[in-house]
């Protein structure tokens, strides 16, 4: 590891120069792929909605960073654990994808659907979102 990115990875992560000194080689690369994954963002756009409390719109959406930051001033939909939970696995694929400097919309699941499940389950709403990226 260089000096540079050693001290790098101490200002960016608050990490001692042990801990730096110790990342091992996946981290390091989890490290480097910071500029591509801060070259898209991850948009999860309402694709379809029934008797959610929200009323969300056909269109509404979430939006993150490539590395998984919400960026609410670009939300239209409300903050939701329940839409929000299941996109947490198709964050981790872009955000490895994008690490190894991949497509990020290369991924086989581009739809999630919230955690809710529905009337019909014994829920109360549901809401169906694709998940897509944009370059920045």
């Amino acid at each position: 590891m260089d000096e540079e990115f050693k001290n790098a990875a101490m200002t960016m992560f608050g990490y001692t120069a042990e801990q730096a000194a110790g990342l091992s080689a996946k981290q390091q690369a989890i490290i480097k792929g910071s500029p591509a994954r801060r070259g898209y963002k991850m948009i999860m756009e309402v694709v379809s909605a029934e008797n959610c409390a929200y009323k969300p719109k056909i269109g509404d959406r979430y939006v993150t960073t490539g590395s998984g930051k919400l960026l609410p001033e670009e939300c239209t939909f409300p903050i939701c654990l329940w839409a929000l939970a299941p996109m947490l696995p198709i964050s981790y694929v872009v955000y490895d994808r994008l690490s190894h400097g991949l497509d990020p919309n290369g991924h086989l699941y581009d739809h999630m659907k919230c955690a809710d499940t529905g009337v019909g389950c014994g829920g109360l709403g549901e809401v169906a979102f694709k998940v897509r990226c944009e370059p920045v």
